[in-house]
């Protein structure tokens, strides 16, 4: 199974970083390079951490929103019309949110892209100056 780019740019960048000297700041060029390389996967990381923060909160939103339309179901007679101001303000709020869960993925989308371009960049930057 071929592996994917960007699980490979992961690894050489999570390679370079762990390089690094720690014990005493380095001010070569590539250690510079390293040193941003790491900053860059700790963004990386927390921006999944965000992400799937994010979409977990607004699953549960999503949930008890749910619930209280099967609630308000249930007190209702089965005889009553569906289509109640509360229903359907219930349901306009769960459109709110799929709207809202489409907009944070684009967002968090195109951080991520950002933030894998300068990852790429800082890797080429550190191979063309080591060698």
């Amino acid at each position: 199974m071929r592996r994917s780019f960007r699980k490979t740019l992961e690894d050489k960048a999570n390679e370079l970083a762990a390089q690094q000297n720690l014990p005493q700041w380095d001010t070569s060029l590539t250690a510079m390079l390293r040193r941003e390389i790491a900053l860059t996967m700790d963004q990386l990381d927390q921006l999944k951490f965000l992400k799937q923060d994010q979409h977990l909160r607004l699953l549960r939103l999503e949930c008890d929103i749910n619930t209280q339309i099967k609630r308000h179901r249930q007190q209702m007679p089965w005889y009553v019309p569906h289509h109640l101001p509360q229903e359907q303000k219930l349901r306009q709020q769960l459109l709110d949110i799929g709207k809202e869960k489409r907009n944070l993925t684009i967002r968090l989308h195109d951080k991520k892209h950002t933030l894998e371009d300068r990852l790429l960049e800082l890797i080429n930057k550190h191979e063309h100056i080591d060698n």
